[in-house]
This record gives structure tokens, C-alpha cells and sequence, in this order.
């Protein structure tokens, strides 16, 4: 939730971590957060600032590249900012007072991170193409319009083909509707190391105070053929985050446990747990309880009572309590954190709880007014064996 802000004022690369786009033509620009000779002191403040980010579309554009002098910039963008005062405007909470705009005419590579990615977006463009490996994907935005004078008449939807050479080894389309005219893209990335080409993610953002990014995934299944997966649809504009939470040198796809929003609490009091799945082939895969994400669980605790110990009305907050719980859920705590939860609840919040049929089943398969509200530790319960958190004979 902090930092979103910053988003609005970057437009996100139109090219990826290349050594061919490091030099930018047009209104782009690299915004430099600074410059260092060594490189273990530039990758360290880079890291630094992706944090400073953490939880926005830029967590992950952050890089180091290396200039013709041996210098080392840390860099995020490229930024369409006309001057650095109106950068500076909108980012002095994170902005080094020495940051300045450049259009990379010097650098040379990217040494940091070394995990390539070539990404694009249909603002002000209807067509693009992007190459990594072996791949080369042309994306297409295709806009059909019923009434020229009624906009919610336009239905949109986006053509992706891929080609090795001159084979052309895969064409999809996503279906058509109504979309904003921003938030479209397509991402050429490396998700599954098994495959033998890069998966192509596009990602749709549907309009709406709180929603949605909708995400289908390109990817060779066990065969070697190409299927379109459907990923998530989440909350907010940015969809998946794309980390090496567990040091194997490949990418989970990292979200937020949309589940939690507005349960126990409205969506401002709403907090949602970490949620990790991987890309296997052509399956999305859960893999929250495997032990290498332990730290990445832990780190999010941590994060957790931080934000609580800034603020510790949150301790009395069920929005919070939940995730607080499902985190410790997640480190095997879980039976115990519902306890200190129940401890630390103020009660239930009015039109915030848990629903289940008269005979147990979920809400879902009951009309509305025929659902049960469940007491706040007790639907916090359920809802954690529905959602996986807690074996089912945990059940107190």
C-alpha cells in the first residue's frame, strides 16, 4: 500500500533490460538515483531502493548499469519527466538530492539483475514487437467499436504470436471487452526453467477503484507444444510480481492473497497475506508450504509487526489480525496466532465476517440470506482451512 503513488509518474519501459535499450531516443529518460565505482556498493543501494519500492510496479525495475567509464548508475524507469524539478516533486520521499536524468547515451550493459525480461505496453501504441532468447513476440491490440460516439461500446482484446526464425510456433487471443485504454501489456520472461523458450505474460487491467489485473500466461506445456494458462485476477493495477524469493535462480510468481480483502474488515482495513505459486510447464503451481519460502514468509511477519508497531491500534483491527495469523499459519504457528488474535480482537466489525451455509458448506452454495455469520476467531478458522493455511484436523 505505501509508495503507490509513485506509479502514477512513470510509464513503464517500452524495452527490456538489453544492452541496445539502455540508450533511450524520444521523451524517455533513465532516472539515476546514483552513481558509485564499485559495483557491490551500487548493486547494494539498488537493492536498497527496490525495497523502498516494495509492494508497486517498480519493485523490479530498479537496475545497475555500467557506463563507458567504468562507472556504476543506479537507475529505474525510464521516465517520461520533461525536467528532474518535476521528478523531484512527485518523489522527494525516495529521490537522493543528486538524482538526475539521463538518456543513457554511456551505458553500455546491465549488471544488475541479471535475469532479462523484455516488456512492453499498448499506451499510445497498438502494436510491438519483443525478442528474448530465441524468441520474438509480436503483440497486437485490437479495438472494435459498436457505437463511435458511446466509448463503452469498445471491446478490445490482445493478439500474441510467437516466432523462432521464421517458424511461427504459437498465435493467441485473449477474449474481448471492455478495457481502459491503459494497463495493457505483454512480458517476455523466463517463469519456468524446464521450457525450452521464455513464457509471454499479458496483463489486462479491467478499471475500477480496486480492481483488477487480469493475467493469462503463454508457455510450453511437458509436450513441447503452447498453451494460454489463465493466471489470477488481483487486485489493483500491477498483477504478479516476478521474484527469486528462494535463491534458485528462478522466478516465483508473487502476489498478495486477495481472499483476505474486505472479510474482516473494509478494503482500507483489509490486509492481504504473501501468496507464492510457481510455473511448472503449463501449471500454476501453490507452493506455499514448501520450507524454501520459510525466510520469505518470515520477512513478511516481520513487516507485519513493523507496520503494528508504528501503529498499534492495528493489533485490535481483524483486517489485520487475519493476515497476521495467516502468516504465522504459513510458519506452522497457526493454531496458536488465532488464540493471540481472538486475545486482541475487538469483536466482530458490523457487515465484515464470515459466512457459511446452515449446514457448514461455504457461503457459495447457499443463497445469501440463508448464510450464517460466524463469530470473528471462529471464521477466521474456516477460512484458513479453506484457504490451505491449516490442516483440517487443526480444527479446534
Amino acid at each position: 500500500m505505501c509508495l503507490i503513488f509513485l506509479l502514477t509518474v512513470f510509464a513503464l519501459p517500452t524495452a527490456g533490460v538489453s544492452q541496445e535499450a539502455l540508450s533511450l531516443s524520444g521523451g524517455q529518460r533513465w532516472l539515476v538515483f546514483a552513481s558509485r565505482q564499485d559495483a557491490t556498493e551500487a548493486v547494494q543501494l539498488a537493492e536498497g531502493y527496490r525495497d523502498a519500492l516494495q509492494g508497486t510496479a517498480y519493485e523490479d525495475k530498479v537496475r545497475v548499469v555500467r557506463s563507458d567509464n567504468g562507472w556504476f548508475a543506479v537507475v529505474v524507469g525510464p521516465a517520461h519527466f520533461k525536467s528532474i524539478r518535476l521528478a523531484r516533486a512527485e518523489f522527494n520521499t525516495v529521490l537522493p538530492e543528486d538524482a538526475y536524468l539521463s538518456r543513457g547515451r554511456r551505458y553500455v550493459e546491465t549488471v544488475w539483475p541479471d535475469r532479462d525480461r523484455q516488456f512492453d505496453e499498448f499506451e499510445n501504441q497498438a502494436h510491438f514487437t519483443l525478442e528474448l532468447e530465441k524468441l520474438r513476440v509480436n503483440a497486437d491490440l485490437i479495438v472494435e467499436q459498436t457505437d463511435p460516439n458511446d466509448d463503452f461500446s469498445k471491446n478490445s482484446h490482445v493478439r500474441v504470436a510467437g516466432w523462432v526464425g521464421r517458424d511461427k510456433v504459437f498465435s493467441f487471443e485473449t477474449e474481448p471487452s471492455y478495457y481502459p485504454e491503459y494497463g495493457q501489456s505483454v512480458e517476455v520472461i523466463r517463469l519456468a526453467n524446464e521450457t525450452e523458450l521464455p513464457q509471454v505474460v499479458i496483463k489486462r487491467f479491467t478499471g475500477g477503484a480496486h480492481c483488477c489485473v487480469e493475467q493469462h500466461i503463454i508457455t510450453q506445456d511437458r509436450n513441447g507444444g503452447w498453451a494460454m494458462v489463465q493466471g489470477a485476477v488481483l487486485d489493483g493495477a500491477y498483477g504478479y510480481s516476478f521474484e527469486d524469493l528462494n535463491g534458485d535462480s528462478s522466478v516465483e510468481l508473487v502476489h498478495s492473497d486477495n481472499s483476505f480483502l474486505y472479510l474482516f474488515a473494509p478494503y482500507a482495513g483489509s490486509f492481504a497475506p504473501l501468496f507464492v505459486e510457481k510455473l511448472s510447464f503449463d501449471e500454476i503451481m501453490d507452493v506455499n508450504l514448501d520450507p524454501a519460502y520459510q525466510p520469505a514468509f518470515r520477512k513478511e511477519l516481520v513487516y507485519l509487526e513493523e507496520r503494528a508497531q508504528s501503529d498499534p491500534a492495528l493489533w485490535g483491527e481483524n483486517g489485520f489480525l487475519a493476515a497476521w495469523a495467516a502468516v504465522r499459519a504459513r510458519l506452522g504457528e497457526g493454531m496458536a496466532a488465532i488464540d493471540e488474535a481472538t486475545e486482541k480482537s475487538r469483536g466482530d466489525e458490523e457487515d465484515f465476517r464470515k459466512f457459511v451455509c446452515p449446514d457448514g458448506s461455504p457461503s457459495s452454495a447457499c443463497d445469501y440470506e440463508n448464510a450464517i455469520a460466524l463469530p470473528f476467531p471462529v471464521g477466521l478458522t474456516v477460512h484458513l482451512i479453506e484457504q490451505g493455511y491449516l490442516p483440517v484436523q487443526s480444527r479446534p
